[in-house]
């Protein structure tokens, strides 16, 4: 069906053929997005990646996947891992099943061991030979 806006138009600045105003959204993603891309490309050559918790870009993660950045840890985010690390010791010690940590992934997981360290020993060595 070929878009007519005298058409469509339905008087209340809201299109009859287009009621989610799927047009008006591509029409303010059309532009250029150099600055983006320059603020990318650029923090992809940072020689650091600072983890903060609050979230990381693409290009953050794509220069810590292709190696040569070092990875910190912000000092306002130690408390909160080390409580989540915690968490994990506390759990192997008392026995409690915990996905992925003692237990299989996905169609594995039904799977159960009292080994977590060394279920996360092997975890490690097969995706970081």
């Amino acid at each position: 069906m070929e878009y007519s806006k005298e058409k469509c138009e339905n008087g209340n600045g809201k299109s009859d053929c287009d009621p989610l105003n799927w047009g008006m959204a591509a029409d303010a993603l059309r532009g250029s997005h150099l600055e983006e891309v320059k603020r990318m490309v650029e923090e992809y050559h940072n020689p650091v990646v600072t983890v903060d918790g609050k979230g990381l870009t693409v290009s953050q993660v794509a220069a810590v996947a292709n190696g040569g950045v070092r990875v910190e840890l912000a000092e306002e985010t130690r408390h909160g891992v080390k409580g989540s690390s915690d968490w994990v010791t506390d759990s192997l010690v008392n026995g409690v099943d915990t996905y992925g940590i003692t237990t299989g992934f996905g169609g594995t997981s039904y799977r159960r061991t009292n080994q977590g360290v060394a279920l996360q020993n092997e975890l490690i060595r097969s995706f970081f030979p």
